[in-house]
């Protein structure tokens, strides 16, 4: 897969959804008031080209051209 911006083909950041499983410490209501120190972070989806994504350069929200 290969993410491009429209706009300009050297942009090369995007901003896109993953899904992730951290460990939070909570109240007794289960509120949440940090993260975990020792976080072990797990990766449940990466990001996908089905995904809409939007090139971190351009100031104007540009969603970018993505192939898989």
């Amino acid at each position: 897969m290969k993410a491009k911006c429209p706009n300009d083909p050297n942009h090369k950041e995007f901003v896109t959804v993953a899904y992730v499983s951290e460990d939070w410490v909570v109240d007794e209501n289960g509120d949440f008031i940090e993260v975990f120190e020792n976080n072990d972070t797990c990766i449940l989806h990466e990001p996908s080209a089905d995904n809409i994504w939007y090139c971190n350069t351009c100031d104007n929200g540009t969603e970018a051209k993505v192939e898989r």
